[in-house]
């Protein structure tokens, strides 16, 4: 009975080491469909942009599989104060307030309390996963002069890239206010541990009316 036990758990452990990475993946697209689903108003998201927010750049690291489980239940919608769209790599995903592991599940993650949508420099960072298609891992195809949107649903600010670049992780530069009208995009080079980090900028050029 006992070696019968023993070579369950043994089972039981492979099988999830092998799918732990299609579960793990499978969260995150749960996690950010269904931020991206709620619903908002302007006065909705802005009283969520009021409450306070952690800052824990160490987050940004492919995460492991128990702290993907974690987050699958300590969803917090509080945190959405935006969205971003970027159509030209397929991407569409909900801005969150703070820099924490949890909102780096979900979607885009502020980096500054201070940030601002379509004043000085704004910037968002997110992880790069193994399936390229989830969360910040479309932008390693993003080109120069594509658009990107973001909003706060009550204004829609439009930034064209003007550069995407490899940095060091320790390069906390790219992030800190500017006077330039810009956006920083910031997300692991790799989808595994990695000093790299990839930057892309863009500059404001178009700031319209939100339409649902």
């Amino acid at each position: 009975m006992y070696k019968k036990v023993i070579i369950a758990v043994l089972v039981l452990s492979g099988l999830l080491l092998i799918f732990s990475p299609f579960i793990k993946e499978s969260i995150i697209s749960w996690l950010s469909n269904s931020q991206n689903k709620t619903e908002l108003t302007a006065a909705e998201a802005q009283k969520n942009n009021e409450e306070k927010a952690l800052f824990e750049f160490d987050a940004i690291q492919p995460p492991s599989f128990f702290e993907t489980l974690k987050a699958g239940f300590d969803r917090e919608p509080k945190a959405v104060i935006g969205r971003i769209s970027i159509s030209s790599v397929d991407m569409k995903l909900p801005i969150l307030k703070g820099t924490t592991n949890q909102n780096l599940l979900s979607g885009a993650a502020t980096m500054r309390p201070d940030q601002k949508m379509g004043e000085g420099n704004y910037p968002l960072a997110g992880h790069h996963m193994r399936q390229k298609n989830l969360l910040f891992g479309p932008l390693l195809k993003i080109k120069k002069g594509a658009r990107i949107v973001i909003t706060d649903f009550k204004k829609d600010y439009i930034y064209t890239v003007t550069s995407k670049k490899v940095i060091s992780e320790m390069d906390a530069g790219v992030i800190q206010e500017t006077k330039e009208k810009e956006i920083t995009l910031i997300t692991c080079d790799k989808a595994e541990r990695t000093e790299g980090r990839l930057a892309v900028k863009g500059k404001l050029i178009d700031v319209a009316v939100h339409v649902k």
